[in-house]
């Protein structure tokens, strides 16, 4: 089989290799105290590594290849970086390396000492066609370990939305208000409006937002106009209504559209992007609505409270969308589904983000306390996860697996996993 190189510096790292009598190619004895620093910028691959050659302590720098031979073909042997590299770790040794003033560089060849089984299981992992790589293992893995890397995942998750949002805030000049309206429209878009729901809340001026929050016809006029929903004619009073005052609006302050276009196919009408902006234009009348608001909450109640008191317009109670009238009447409250979303997409993310950007430990153990007391997300991958033996107990658990699904299993990123570096530790 083709051995990665990332495979031979997890082999390294973790020590997953027979440490007893080892021996350079040219048969000095290796007692490897300190495998070093992991570096993930240039230079050698493990930093500030220990070993004792024959009867030297060398203190420095490890490199790791395939072969020798890449030595040379990565052009180590004329970068100042490599100097101090005081053993050259490889699977297959083809070819002597020197330093540039001509000296040796002490060469382990780590095949000699690397079990086959690992070597299968590694196979394994990499050429499995099921769902996920451990799918047939994962339940023979202690419980209480993979558990433990879910919740580290959900933590890695946060972070990871933490990291967009910072972006934001980086655009817009350190304007926390203006990233925490922006992210509360990207949240009402949900997975399929995500982006052009952001694209509307970069357009929008969260001053006017606020300044018309108590006059909800000239709040609903700009986001629909801003959102490209009153170009048409008209024939009902209540678009009518809109239209004249977006036309004002827009004038006054010079609005201009977004152009990223809202998506209704394939889409229950209750999730329908009209329908989430009526909704979303309900919940900003609210004076609470604000971030220091949101990072005031202790309790989720709390957020159950505000959005269970949205209450669309009476036009859209009988409509979901503009000019065409249904035949039936709701008041699009929120489902708990919908709810539970917003809250970690918009009001957790937003919490962590603000506790990680100051340093403030307690809203990010705060955001992930409401993780954990949230019911467990259901979705095709969760049930999924379900039906091979892992549970999602809570918020926290399904968020975790989410991550590891598409950010470690599609990508077979086993190396990067703890429940694949236990599976290859046995």
């Amino acid at each position: 089989m083709a051995i990665p190189e990332d495979l031979l510096q997890f082999i390294w790292r973790l020590r997953l290799y027979h440490t007893d009598q080892l021996k350079t190619v040219n048969g000095e004895s290796i007692q490897v105290l300190h495998v070093g620093e992991h570096n993930d910028n240039a230079g050698p691959d493990f930093l500030f590594s220990k070993t004792r050659i024959g009867s030297e302590l060398w203190t420095g720098n490890v490199e790791i290849h395939v072969r020798s031979s890449d030595w040379f073909l990565h052009g180590h042997q004329k970068d100042a970086k490599y100097a101090n590299v005081i053993l050259h770790v490889v699977w297959d040794h083809d070819q002597e390396v020197f330093h540039e003033d001509g000296s040796l560089v002490p060469t382990l060849r780590l095949s000699d000492y690397v079990s086959e089984e690992l070597l299968r299981q590694y196979q394994r992992l990499m050429d499995g066609q099921r769902w996920i790589p451990c799918e047939s293992q994962i339940l023979h893995l202690d419980s209480f370990k993979v558990e433990s890397w879910v919740e580290r995942m959900a933590v890695e998750r946060m972070e990871d939305k933490s990291r967009l949002i910072l972006e934001l805030l980086q655009k817009f000049d350190g304007d926390w208000e203006k990233i925490f309206f922006i992210w509360l429209f990207r949240s009402f878009g949900f997975k399929v409006n995500a982006e052009a729901f952001q694209a509307l809340g970069e357009q929008l001026s969260n001053l006017l937002l606020l300044k018309y929050r108590t006059d909800i016809s000239k709040l609903e006029a700009m986001i629909f106009g801003q959102a490209g929903f009153l170009n048409s004619t008209f024939d009902e009073a209540y678009p009518l209504q809109l239209q004249k005052e977006y036309l004002y609006l827009k004038k006054a302050y010079s609005l201009k559209e977004t152009h990223f276009p809202l998506l209704f196919s394939r889409m229950r009408p209750h999730n329908f992007p009209t329908i989430r902006i009526a909704q979303l234009a309900s919940l900003l009348q609210n004076e609470s609505v604000r971030l220091q608001g949101i990072l005031a909450i202790e309790n989720l109640s709390e957020f159950r409270s505000l959005l269970d008191h949205i209450r669309v317009t009476h036009y859209w109670k009988t409509h979901f969308s503009f000019a065409k009238q249904s035949l039936a009447t709701s008041d699009h409250s929120l489902s708990e589904m919908s709810q539970n979303s917003l809250i970690i997409n918009a009001f957790i993310a937003l919490t962590f983000s603000y506790g990680a950007y100051f340093k403030l430990e307690h809203l990010k153990d705060k955001a992930m306390r409401w993780l954990e007391e949230l019911p467990t997300e259901r979705n095709n991958i969760i049930q999924k996860f379900e039906d091979i033996g892992v549970k999602a107990w809570h918020a926290a658990h399904s968020q975790g697996l989410l991550h590891i699904k598409r950010k470690y299993c599609d990508s077979k990123q086993c190396l990067r996993c703890g429940i694949g570096l236990e599976l290859l530790r046995r």
